[in-house]
């Protein structure tokens, strides 16, 4: 039986994307949840930062000082230099024991990682990204945590979508940087209707290509957002004191924290223009409504 976190819940504050401010950042959640949540719990919430964390190995791999690291990682650069330093190390003798710092990385960053190594050249960056977050969608889809799955099913979803369609609004081919198999993709790849033969057979697609649709990029960002946010809602409405509802306040905090910290009058205004086009806009198919029914 899962466990049960009352007090840890029951003390938490209310958020909303329309807070202008916080009562608690992402990094003093993390710190409290680190006292409250069990071993397993915990590493549970940084998996969500797995995605960041790789495009984060990347950029010290590739030594790109254009860009800055992303700041949703939880790993200093120098943890990636070090780790990227051990990676080498045990190209040259595959016998060395991973450190315990780095035991609760998934084992196919490390094996990808080490099949670059043994190339006469690096690939290049997007192509090993692709395989780092290829590889990590399979691992999470196995997951035995239901919003671990789910959440990363959508954010999927959503990245799968999108490239879709901007591929063909821009005539690129985007079938490469898709990802998955599943039956979403396969219709991305090979419909040539103009919803990709999706439509409302998909859970997503109408709210995603009505926010793309959107000419001002900010609001499409800030409309994705709302599309996340509301999910979340919709998908822990019965969990009320296990981990799954926590993992869906920390990821809904981020969100927001995001916005605040990017610009906080701008992001105001921006959510209320933005939920006056959608909120009525936004019909979650019957699969996804708030489920009246027990489980």
């Amino acid at each position: 039986m899962a466990r049960q976190y009352y007090y840890f819940i029951a003390g938490l504050p209310t958020i909303s994307m329309d807070d202008s401010k916080l009562a608690i950042t992402p990094e003093t959640f993390r710190q409290d949840a680190l006292g409250q949540l069990s071993e397993e719990d915990y590493k549970l919430l940084k998996l969500l930062h797995l995605p960041d964390e790789i495009s984060n190995l990347l950029l010290r791999l590739y030594k790109n000082s254009d860009k800055q690291p992303n700041p949703e990682g939880l790993n200093s650069p120098e943890y990636w230099e070090e780790y990227l330093d051990f990676l080498r190390h045990k190209a040259d003798n595959h016998s060395l024991d991973t450190p315990q710092e780095y035991a609760y990385l998934p084992t196919f960053i490390a094996e990808l990682i080490l099949a670059a190594f043994t190339e006469e050249e690096l690939p290049p960056s997007s192509a090993l990204e692709h395989q780092l977050l290829s590889h990590f969608f399979d691992f999470v889809c196995t997951h035995p945590n239901k919003f671990i799955v789910q959440w990363f099913e959508l954010q999927r979803n959503i990245k799968n979508i999108l490239s879709a369609i901007n591929g063909r609004h821009h005539e690129l081919d985007f079938a490469p940087y898709l990802i998955g198999e599943d039956e979403t993709v396969t219709n991305l790849k090979k419909s040539h209707a103009a919803d990709f033969s999706l439509g409302k057979d998909h859970p997503f697609f109408d709210q995603i290509m009505r926010i793309w649709e959107q000419n001002n990029i900010l609001y499409r960002e800030r409309g994705y957002d709302l599309l996340r946010n509301k999910w979340i809602d919709q998908q822990n409405f019965f969990e009320y004191f296990n981990i799954d509802r926590i993992l869906g306040y920390y990821s809904k905090l981020r969100i927001i924290h995001r916005w605040l910290i990017a610009d906080a009058e701008l992001g105001k205004e921006v959510f209320h223009d933005t939920l006056n086009k959608l909120e009525n806009s936004f019909e979650f198919p019957d699969d996804f409504n708030i489920r009246i029914k027990q489980k």
